[in-house]
């Protein structure tokens, strides 16, 4: 077996791995965008042969989970080519698509794998695992052909609310691996040698609003799903009602998770210009009732909330997305400022820090570590004594038994 990162050697972001059969039977892992790109283009594309005009030797892309940075370039790739994903990033992809968000599209020849099932796809046998990231349904892959195994860890970490998956997996992980694809994104960050919790922001949250009497602004991602969870809960706590867009009340809804707050709840509602139904409130109620409620805040609900004067010093604002996001908001968090609303950074990451790394190096026990979504694949060589860095478009040929 042979394995070639068409890019992710030495960037996060951009993921994109080819693996190859000892009879040329080709299959890709992700197909993302640069999180450095200003746009899509099909120019963006890494020299893959058959993605644009299939070839008999492609088998399939595989989607790791629904971030840009894994499936974003995918929009770009010929029809014919069968696409292997979650139903929950196949239901995220939809839903971003419909609410016309950028780059969004969804794949026209999907075919949905479940957790921990086996699937063929000719020489090579496939395992999706289920593990925590920071988008909803975020898989890793075991990958078997040519009697060799390759792990590809995908995004995940170990501090998110659904931690018990990474644990599950170390008490009954896949044994012999030749290779572990290992995801370093946390080397190189502030706190690495630990991130907080879901648990600690709630307890943030909660402190930073509990005395507030104004509204309560937070600035995250409509599909970090624990993110909402962890807001909704300290919201909560503050006896206060949560406001969310239509689409990430759609993205909730799209998980068919009944047990994630949703619009049926009574104290979470979603923002409206003319608020007609029950689970509805606009700027009026608002306006009359701000320390009652925590906005997640979109573009357009910003913009009704500066224009209805809403926003004063007692109006309280929450960051709480990875500070690469900032530049995006420098106009908002300037007015902000400029109208001295106290303001906070509540993040941890979405990603492995450096204990969880060496957790899952020690329960795979990989013959050979390549570090992959990394800024810093040097440091794998400091950490581990059996990590191989490569270049993008190297050809890696896994060494027989």
């Amino acid at each position: 077996m042979k394995i070639s990162i068409k890019r992710g050697t030495k960037e996060i972001g951009g993921s994109a791995v080819e693996i190859i059969s000892d009879k040329g039977q080709r299959i890709i892992v992700d197909l993302g965008l640069p999180l450095d790109a200003a746009d899509t283009s099909p120019e963006l594309l890494p020299d893959i042969k058959g993605l644009t005009h299939k070839s008999d030797d492609l088998l399939a892309l595989l989607i790791s989970h629904a971030h840009q940075d894994h499936y974003g370039l995918g929009k770009y790739i010929d029809d014919k080519i069968p696409v292997y994903l979650s139903h929950e990033a196949q239901s995220i992809m939809q839903i971003a698509h419909i609410h016309r968000l950028p780059g969004a599209f969804v794949f026209p020849n999907t075919v949905c794998f479940e957790n921990e099932k086996t699937f063929q796809l000719n020489d090579f046998r496939i395992t999706p695992y289920l593990f925590d990231h920071s988008a909803y349904g975020a898989y890793g892959f075991l990958i078997e052909v040519d009697g060799q195994k390759v792990f590809y860890s995908g995004d995940f970490r170990a501090h998110g609310r659904k931690r018990k998956l990474f644990y599950k997996f170390l008490r009954n992980h896949p044994q012999n691996i030749d290779v572990l694809l290992l995801e370093g994104s946390c080397l190189g960050r502030e706190n690495s040698e630990h991130y907080e919790y879901e648990e600690d922001l709630e307890n943030k949250f909660y402190d930073f609003w509990k005395e507030s009497k104004g509204l309560a602004l937070v600035q995250t991602s409509a599909q970090n799903i624990d993110r909402i969870v962890t807001i909704y809960r300290a919201a909560k706590k503050c006896r206060r009602n949560i406001v969310l867009s239509g689409y990430a009340g759609h993205i909730l809804q799209g998980t068919g998770n009944p047990r994630l707050p949703n619009f049926t709840w009574p104290d979470v509602k979603k923002f409206s210009l003319h608020p007609l139904k029950r689970h509805e409130t606009g700027v009026n109620e608002l306006m009359l009732n701000p320390q009652k409620y925590v906005v997640l805040l979109d573009s357009k609900i910003y913009e009704q909330l500066k224009n209805a004067g809403i926003i004063n010093n007692q109006t309280t604002y929450v960051y709480s997305m990875w500070k690469g996001y900032k530049e995006k908001y420098q106009n908002q968090l300037t007015f902000l400022a400029d109208n001295n609303i106290p303001m906070q950074d509540i993040h941890t990451s979405g990603h492995a820090d450096v204990p969880t790394l060496k957790k899952i190096v020690a329960g795979l026990k990989p013959k050979i570590i390549i570090p992959i979504h990394t800024f810093y694949p040097q440091k794998f060589m400091q950490m581990f004594d059996n990590a191989v860095c490569l270049n993008d478009g190297d050809l890696f040929e896994i060494p027989i038994k």
